[in-house]
């Protein structure tokens, strides 16, 4: 059975990078799904061209498809030219501003190439945290692309209202968030989640500076 309540966002001007045409239609819902509670993200009311319809994979192996910001990997899906129809943010975060990019992946190797696919994996990061006895076990999990986690940023507070012990964005610390969108073969993309200003970019993808707040699929 799944309940939910709806929240409503003050859109702010984007700075950090576009989204694509059509952008606002995006809204948040506080659902029950298998009996644990989740925000969920909707992006239904995006033009089609905006958004990923229900049932295109995310995911290949565990982790989300290796991509960059406007291409695929190799042969790759572009996945974060879209916004997918719906994803659960997960209700808390792994790790502490202390990993970094492979590790909140799953895997062992991708730090200095942009194969299409990683090779080896790791019991850590959004690959770990379905597992048993983690907090999202029973789930599949995998670090968002960098449209997911801005928007995930534009939600900022009603995530925060959702998962109240566990918020994203907290007073008087900077949360440097991980995102699976990579730049050419060693940098791949962050989001600082400040309060006041956030700040955006990439950096090799060996510093360990970063965490990473897990979405499903749904």
């Amino acid at each position: 059975m799944i309940s939910f309540k709806t929240y409503p966002i003050l859109w702010i001007v984007l700075f950090c990078f576009g989204f694509p045409s059509g952008v606002f239609g995006q809204y948040i819902q506080k659902e029950t799904v298998g009996g644990t509670t989740y925000a969920v993200i909707y992006s239904e009311g995006l033009a089609g061209a905006a958004q990923w319809g229900p049932g295109v994979k995310m995911m290949r192996n565990g982790t989300t498809i290796r991509h960059q910001f406007s291409k695929g990997n190799g042969g790759n899906l572009s996945v974060n030219d879209r916004i997918p129809f719906r994803f659960i943010v997960a209700p808390t975060d792994v790790e502490n501003n202390n990993k970094n990019w492979m590790a909140v992946q799953g895997v062992n190797d991708g730090g200095q190439n942009q194969n299409p696919d990683f090779t080896t994996t790791a019991n850590t990061g959004c690959r770990w945290y379905g597992t048993a006895g983690a907090p999202g076990a029973g789930r599949q999990w995998r670090v968002p692309t960098q449209r997911e986690l801005q928007l995930m940023w534009m939600f900022r507070e009603p995530i925060g209202l959702i998962y109240k012990d566990k918020p994203m964005e907290e007073s008087g610390k900077t949360k440097r968030y991980w995102t699976s969108t990579e730049k050419g073969t060693d940098q791949a993309w962050f989001f600082d989640f400040t309060p006041g200003i956030p700040y955006c970019d990439t950096q090799a993808k060996s510093t360990a500076n970063g965490m990473v707040r897990c979405v499903s699929d749904y």
